[in-house]
């Protein structure tokens, strides 16, 4: 087995929905463009997080940690599902945030709220200090006798993917589908790295298209390459191919750069939710299907080819952009 010796803690029962999007299908004149519902969990409101924290939370309980540490914004996906994760599975969580206190909440940090998780405000500082302050806090902790576990290693939360890539295959064998397209945002994370280290291993004629929200060409295939290599290593498997040979990168979609709204994403935003009632945000989402639109529409990618595109979550960021609507 792929994962034997790996620690995992189980937090999805089912495979998340892998289904087509008839009206725009028909819209864009295509035969068959699909979508993987990983907005769809049963844990706080599901997200591509979810995949990764089996791992990292089966680490974390396998080395007896009684702590969760994670970092990130206020409004982060990773800090919302992390603590629900932990709240499911009656771990103490606390959640380091760079900026200063808030006392209104929406959107994730509402969420968090509800959960009552620990807050650590750090004010204003960068992320490598923020990582400073988490790990002194660790320390602290072990100097109480409690053992901390901070989440984020890369290629641990990958394995979350790369299993993904597996369902993915699976899913799309069931239901007779000749995949060839797979679209994902591109912000150089453990999603990206795992799950196109598993279509090659498992996948036949894949092709990945990345459409970067944060990161250019060169950055992103460096960060790439070093974690699906690492992943190659920590399974002991290493795929056919290479990187390049089976994915495609775009940074025509990424605008003025990371979390600034387009036009462009705000328009396939409305339009999905009114084809689809299916809602994107607009920091990794929402810039992910304008491309894909926008290159259906151009023939890049081909009608009578079917097309698969991630729904990686983060909805209730959605209630603090609303401003970006109107």
């Amino acid at each position: 087995m792929l994962f034997s010796g790996i620690a995992r803690i189980r937090l999805m029962e089912e495979m998340t929905p892998l289904e087509r999007l008839n009206n725009v299908s028909s819209k864009l004149n295509h035969s068959g463009i699909w979508i993987k519902r990983d907005d769809m969990m049963s844990i706080g409101l599901g997200g591509n997080k979810i995949r990764s924290l089996e791992f990292w939370l089966g680490e974390a309980v396998q080395q007896g940690a009684d702590t969760i540490l994670a970092a990130g914004m206020p409004p982060s996906n990773l800090c919302r599902l992390t603590a629900a994760a932990c709240a499911k599975l009656g771990l103490r969580c606390v959640l380091f945030h760079n900026a200063e206190p808030q006392t209104e909440f929406q959107g994730n940090p509402l969420l968090n709220h509800l959960m009552g998780t620990e807050i650590v405000y750090c004010g204003k500082i960068s992320e490598p200090e923020r990582l400073e302050r988490m790990k002194e806090y660790a320390g602290e902790l072990s100097a109480q006798g409690r053992k901390a576990y901070i989440v984020g290693d890369p290629v641990v939360g990958a394995l979350g993917y790369v299993n993904s890539a597996l369902e993915l295959v699976h899913q799309a064998e069931r239901k007779n589908i000749d995949l060839r397209h797979i679209f994902l945002c591109a912000s150089a994370g453990p999603t990206e790295a795992g799950l196109l280290y598993g279509l090659m291993l498992f996948g036949k004629s894949f092709h990945v298209h990345f459409v970067s929200v944060e990161y250019d060409r060169d950055t992103f295939f460096g960060l790439l390459e070093e974690m699906v290599e690492g992943v190659a290593q920590k399974l002991g498997v290493r795929p056919a191919g290479t990187i390049q040979q089976c994915c495609t990168f775009y940074d025509d979609y990424m605008g003025e750069g990371y979390a600034v709204p387009t036009a462009g994403c705000i328009d396939a935003a409305k339009w999905m939710a009114r084809q689809e009632a299916i809602f994107l945000e607009t920091t990794y989402n929402a810039k992910t299907y304008e491309g894909l639109f926008d290159l259906v529409r151009k023939g890049v990618i081909p009608s009578d080819e079917a097309v698969c595109i991630y729904h990686t979550g983060g909805t209730p960021v959605l209630f603090s952009q609303n401003r970006q609507f109107y």
